[in-house]
């Protein structure tokens, strides 16, 4: 299978240059890995569910020429979706070209990220999101990744102060996705979440569950904005077909273990981080604390997760190599205990029953099996999923 090949390849610089330290080459297997990924992404064919969407109603996207008379008030979308996506035409009808233009422009903005906020790590950086993001932002989340992206370019703006550029650069970022708003909350982030502390996020997360439970949030949302009546039967069948039982909160606070662990670590061993992405990294509580009563909150967690990648690599490595050793009992404990629940909260995403969709179905149908436009097969069940998956996807 082609995710496996490319597991490979993206651990061999982690054994040669993360752990053994070795030198020469990194450029090469860097760039290497750029493109690789950057080509099975783009080289794709009918892989992932929001990619089917988004494949069917390509030819009704503009060209840039027929730009100044598409109507942007009425379309789906937000305008610069289409812009780019207009770009993308312009050189070549098919949705393949679109895909690659989509591809560079994600991969390159994530490797450049992770090669400038983790500069000592970035090939375990990059192993780590390709295992537990690299599908979904490339295949699925392909609006919304365009913002993450965006993000991941103006965050020297924020860590410099320089508010005004990185406000505009949200303000582009919204014309993309709408989720992008979380975008604006990050200069505030600070104020909260002034150093690490766990007790505080524990209590965090449990006021959120606690609001989220007594709190009847689809009248809550209604009572504030005024939606006509069509609209609001919309957004209560959302949330109730959204709602998560007992089980499905304690999963989602259990995800949560992964992003506390690094917090304690990072406190206890006092260590010290050159990029201070602790505030973002904490918001992350808030979030988890609302999917686990309504699943689509989680959405907004994909804003987080690239700074959360870069933390949890430093703190795994700091903790290897900096930490004393008749200290480490515990520490060493916490660590695996991270990286285990990590590994399997992605585990628990790719191999999710679905069958409520498609019978006999996982979420990984999405993405497996991988077909290239060398070789182009439709795959009948990952069609028929994605055909019963909108109606599910009302609002987002």
């Amino acid at each position: 299978m082609i995710y496996i090949l490319l597991f490979l390849f993206l651990l061999i610089p982690v054994i040669r240059y993360d752990l053994f330290a070795k030198k020469g080459g990194e450029k090469l297997w860097y760039w290497t890995s750029v493109i690789l990924l950057v080509l099975v992404a783009g080289l794709r064919y009918r892989v992932g569910g929001d990619t089917l969407v988004y494949m069917a109603e390509y030819s009704m996207y503009p060209k840039l020429d027929e730009l100044a008379f598409f109507d942007f008030e009425t379309a789906r979308y937000n305008p610069l979706w289409y812009i780019i996506a207009s770009v993308a035409r312009s050189i070549d009808d098919s949705f393949i070209c679109f895909q690659i233009l989509h591809a560079l422009i994600v991969n390159i903005s994530f490797f450049h990220f992770f090669r400038k906020y983790c500069p000592r790590y970035y090939f375990s950086a990059i192993l780590v999101w390709f295992v537990g993001y690299w599908c979904y932002f490339s295949f699925e989340v392909l609006r919304e990744v365009l913002c993450i992206s965006l993000l991941l370019w103006c965050i020297d703006f924020l860590l410099e102060k320089k508010y005004l550029r990185y406000y505009i650069m949200c303000i582009v970022a919204l014309f993309i996705h709408y989720s992008a708003a979380v975008m604006l909350f990050f200069p505030l982030l600070p104020l909260v979440f002034k150093r690490p502390n766990w007790k505080f996020q524990v209590l965090i997360l449990g006021a959120v569950v606690l609001f989220t439970t007594v709190v009847n949030i689809p009248s809550l949302i209604v009572g504030m904005f005024s939606l006509d009546e069509q609209l609001e039967i919309v957004i209560e069948n959302y949330f109730e077909n959204d709602m998560k039982n007992i089980v499905g909160k304690l999963f989602e606070i259990f995800s949560y273990l992964p992003v506390l662990g690094v917090v304690w670590l990072r406190e206890r061993n006092q260590l010290e981080d050159e990029y201070d992405f602790m505030p973002i990294v904490s918001l992350m509580v808030v979030f988890y604390g609302f999917s686990s009563y309504l699943g689509v909150a989680g959405r907004f967690l994909n804003y987080m997760a690239p700074f959360f990648v870069v933390m949890f690599v430093n703190t795994v490595y700091d903790i290897l190599s900096e930490v004393n050793w008749r200290e480490r009992h515990v520490t060493s404990i916490i660590t695996l205990c991270a990286v285990t629940v990590l590994s399997f909260n992605y585990l628990r995403y790719y191999f999710k029953d679905t069958s409520d969709v498609y019978p006999g179905t996982h979420a990984y149908c999405i993405f497996v099996p991988y077909h290239s436009v060398f070789n182009p097969q439709v795959d009948n069940t990952r069609e028929s999923y994605v055909e019963n998956l909108r109606d599910f996807a009302i609002i987002f």
